[in-house]
């Protein structure tokens, strides 16, 4: 998808907003910002914030959205247990090509989440554990949260994803170059191949319900 619309911002986040949109059903806002910790250990937050449109009721766009395995492993990113039933359990993500990994386990290849709430046809919200930055002396700690509500017979699905890299010995240019490499590397994943992998799935499979 090729953004359409592109405005940076000033924000209270700190370092500004950047927003897109990617066709006329999926707009992405995105920023990267320090945030100092309480521990003194410097900090930088990347947050995105994907807005998508889907032209089908939600009750049809839920069974489909909440198996992230059939959106989400084309390059070989595979859940071991669905969030969305699994409210209040760990869930596994691990990559299986084991190259260009988004996901900084002990090993490189494996993110502990846990699954906060679950409202089937409305949220999934689940947390990664901090995990330490390979090769690297630093941590790092995310939160997630997607929503789906239906306006006019068409599903709004808003997904906020937001990650922090805490060190106490990396500078701040350091953990904030770590950031941006992270979120470069997930914007184009999601704008390539997550998003519409989404959309294809759901138009296909409802439409061969029809």
């Amino acid at each position: 998808m090729n953004a359409t619309a592109n405005q940076s911002h000033q924000d209270a986040v700190g370092t500004g907003v950047i927003e897109t949109s990617d066709g006329p059903n999926v707009t992405i806002k995105y920023y990267v910002a320090d945030r100092p910790s309480h521990t003194g250990r410097l900090a930088a937050e990347v947050a995105v914030d994907i807005s998508i449109t889907i032209p089908r009721p939600v009750r049809e766009v839920w069974p489909k959205f909440k198996e992230f395995n059939s959106w989400m492993n084309r390059f070989g990113y595979v859940w071991d247990g669905v969030p969305g039933n699994n409210q209040d359990r760990f869930v596994y993500l691990r990559n299986t090509a084991g190259a260009n990994n988004l996901n900084y386990g002990l090993d490189g290849s494996r993110t502990k989440y846990i699954v906060r709430k679950v409202i089937p046809e409305r949220l999934i919200y689940f947390d990664s554990q901090p995990l330490p930055l390979v090769d690297k002396d630093g941590v790092w700690t995310g939160h997630n949260v997607m929503s789906l509500h239906e306006e006019g017979g068409q599903t709004k699905i808003s997904i906020f994803m937001e990650h922090t890299w805490y060190s106490q010995t990396m500078n701040i240019e350091e953990l904030r170059a770590e950031a941006k490499g992270l979120l470069d590397s997930g914007l184009a994943f999601w704008r390539d191949y997550f998003v519409p992998d989404l959309l294809e799935l759901i138009e296909t499979k409802t439409s061969s319900l029809a």
